[in-house]
């Protein structure tokens, strides 16, 4: 039988194992909010002060963020929020359009009527937001949606696996104003990948997810070659207008 100091010891050791993963996630979304940008380095004792915690933790949660992609380790210098160029974010897109792929696939296969009801539902009120051009809430509601939509895939490693590579080209780009029209684009293309899973038409799904994440490198494509600067988010339609964040997508 364990004594109550054998508990307390498990409690503590419990405690102290999950709280690096709490500040990792902490962390973590203070880079995908803005609040840490690209390049900048990581100050770990000011956030000790920030969490009320020693810097033996953030250590911890930053080689985490390091594991993930988000950081990396400079020799000589610290932890500083990993930049990601050009070239890698392109590699990235077309990782995230081959798992789009596996996904929409698995998606067709596996999503229950529940499942397609609610993924509905987010379109049709993300097509009352772009006509509203509520951009603020379509972009939280977008993101609510490809998470919903993976999730049907019945697959945890899948998700883990896309909603990682949309972290890091985050470290690309980051969101910025757009046009309605362009989500109304965005949103047409939600709307054909669920059409394809309710008709449980595996190849059409798969084709339908994939192009729909292909598109954002295409236009990340179309803004480089016109000058503009991807890394704020802005993306250009044929008259050189800002329409689509490559974020949403």
């Amino acid at each position: 039988m364990r004594s109550m100091a054998d508990n307390t010891t498990s409690l503590a050791f419990l405690q102290s194992a999950s709280l690096p993963t709490l500040l990792k996630e902490q962390i973590e979304q203070m880079i995908l909010n803005g609040e840490l940008s690209a390049g900048q380095r990581i100050n770990e004792l000011a956030l000790a002060h920030r969490f009320g915690t020693s810097r033996s933790p953030i250590r911890e949660a930053c080689r985490q963020l390091e594991q993930a992609g988000l950081v990396e380790v400079i020799k000589n210098r610290g932890v500083f929020v990993r930049s990601v160029d050009v070239d890698q974010a392109l590699d990235i897109y077309e990782i995230r359009g081959a798992l789009a792929q596996l996904a929409g696939g698995l998606i067709a296969k596996r999503a229950t009527e529940e499942d397609i009801a609610a993924l509905r539902a987010m379109v049709e009120r993300m097509q009352g937001l772009a006509a509203a051009g509520n951009i603020e809430e379509y972009y939280h509601l977008n993101i609510a949606f490809h998470t919903r939509l993976v999730e049907c895939s019945r697959n945890e490693r899948l998700l883990e696996m896309l909603q990682g590579t949309d972290k890091e080209l985050h470290l690309y780009r980051h969101r910025s104003l757009v046009q309605p029209q362009g989500l109304i684009i965005s949103n047409q293309e939600h709307y054909d990948i669920v059409q394809a899973v309710a008709a449980h038409d595996v190849k059409r799904a798969q084709s339908a997810f994939k192009k729909h994440v292909l598109n954002g490198k295409q236009r990340a494509i179309a803004a480089m070659a016109k000058g503009q600067r991807v890394d704020e988010g802005q993306v250009a339609d044929g008259d050189g207008d800002c329409q689509v964040d490559c974020r949403i997508s």
